[in-house]
């Protein structure tokens, strides 16, 4: 190949499409308030837009707070961009659970909380059911912004893309991802978690590596502060209004930002497939404008034909399963363009099939009639290079730094630069060949990977 010469071509191709993780920022609190800003400005990790402390907006909520007599907030899980996840004590039933707590204008919060009834309602001893999140309770919170639906799930571990994007970490993405042995396990309870839905006739709908988690193990015999203990303490910041005064009822009185992640000893090796918000029936596939997978996971009918079915979520699927296994993303999405995509999968894959290729008006930047990349490259800078699948299966672990691993997730993380070895690459190669398919009635079955020897370990 012509441009193999420039460069290593591993090397060239990191060049082309890089990999990073965002390195942990020190929380600090800064006293002024920009602009139009009802709140002074705030920079801290992991936590939420405090702009959005308004009628509609998030709920105030404080450490320590009980909801319908029972659910007492003891720490924060996470955020989103229509809500705040609490580790909540159930006091009446003695256990942890998620609280899910969405804002008040949040519409879409109802068919989550339908779907999830749904499937708790099913009478169904699939296996992928264990691998998917469990509804235990649901309530409304009225307060100064609005009335906000609270989600009761079952307690779940971090998302294997928190571990293998871990803040602190300053070598490149990739060089964290699962032992073997795990992420192999990983594949087949996930493929079980999608199949189930499917055999339902429902999609996901928003199939990423953010929302796979690790399981928990039981913490429900710890006491809140035994929590504070092992998982850490709380790290909170005042809130202030941009004119000096404390914030008022909309707002809480102070921040709580995520920042800790348990020790490997408090996870199982399981994961679990959550946040339905997106799900939907296979007769009610959503309009162009509410699909809500990330462009990186989206299917190329998505982008040039405006559907989503469950073919659709296999490409997804296919997109997770190689993340599992590599601990970097097949396709990324550096610049949040759809062009940039669409590159990466004509790269690998070649040439789009027609109308779609006449319909790219990005194509011939960067590749001939036939698809190949261009030898010609104006200033001399290579905008493509052909990257197949094969070769991207075959770098796993080339690239890793020469580091130990370390944080509280290392004892279930593969050493670096172990590559996979020949006759897994092979079994993986077959199966996502045939998950990729452009046409989508040529993809694989759900029932096909389910038994595909890669998925039960069959190398």
């Amino acid at each position: 190949m012509v441009i193999a010469c420039l460069w290593s071509t591993r090397r060239f191709r990191r060049a082309i499409l890089p990999f990073h993780v965002g390195l942990q920022k020190k929380s600090t609190y800064h006293s002024t308030a920009a602009l139009g800003s009802s709140y002074q400005r705030l920079t801290l990790d992991a936590v939420e837009d405090i702009e959005e402390y308004k009628v509609g907006g998030y709920r105030s909520v404080h450490l320590g707070d009980v909801y319908q007599e029972r659910y007492r907030v003891v720490q924060k899980l996470g955020v989103g961009g229509f809500s705040t996840t609490w580790l909540g004590r159930d006091t009446a039933a003695k256990r942890y659970a998620a609280l899910k707590i969405l804002k008040a204008e949040e519409t879409e919060a109802r068919s989550e909380l339908n779907m999830l009834q749904r499937l708790a309602e099913l009478q169904s001893d699939h296996p992928g059911r264990n691998h998917v999140r469990t509804l235990i309770d649901h309530f409304t919170i009225h307060g100064p912004n609005g009335d906000h639906l609270c989600i009761v799930t079952d307690l779940a571990g971090p998302s294997l893309s928190q571990v293998y994007n871990l803040l602190g970490c300053d070598q490149i993405a990739g060089a964290r991802r699962l032992q073997a042995d795990l992420a192999g396990k990983a594949v087949r309870q996930l493929v079980a978690a999608v199949d189930f839905l499917h055999s339902h006739k429902i999609c996901h709908g928003d199939l990423t590596l953010s929302n796979v988690l690790l399981k928990l193990k039981s913490i429900d015999h710890w006491t809140e502060d035994e929590v504070y203990q092992r998982l850490g303490t709380p790290s909170r910041t005042p809130l202030i209004a941009a004119e000096g005064a404390e914030p008022g009822d909309s707002a809480p009185r102070c921040t709580v930002e995520t920042e800790h992640m348990p020790d490997a000893e408090f996870l199982t090796q399981d994961v679990l497939l959550a946040d339905l918000g997106q799900a939907f029936h296979f007769e009610e596939p959503p309009k162009p404008e509410d699909i809500g997978v990330p462009y990186m996971y989206r299917a190329p009918e998505t982008r040039f034909e405006s559907v989503y079915t469950q073919a659709s979520e296999t490409w997804s699927l296919a997109c997770v399963l190689f993340e599992v296994r590599a601990g970097n993303p097949l396709f990324t999405d550096l610049m949040g363009t759809r062009d940039e995509i669409i590159l990466q999968w004509v790269q690998m894959q070649g040439k789009l099939p027609n109308p779609w290729w006449s319909a790219w008006d990005k194509r011939a930047k960067c590749f001939d009639d036939n698809g190949k990349p261009l030898t010609d490259w104006p200033n001399g800078r290579v905008l493509a290079i052909e990257y197949p699948l094969v070769d991207k299966i075959a770098d796993i672990g080339t690239e890793d730094q020469d580091f130990m691993i370390s944080g509280p997730c290392a004892p279930l993380l593969e050493p670096s630069s172990t590559t996979v070895p020949e006759a897994e690459a092979k079994n993986m190669h077959d199966l996502l060949e045939g998950m990729l398919k452009w046409n989508p009635d040529e993809r694989m079955s759900i029932t096909q990977i389910r038994e595909h020897r890669w998925v039960t370990g069959q190398h």
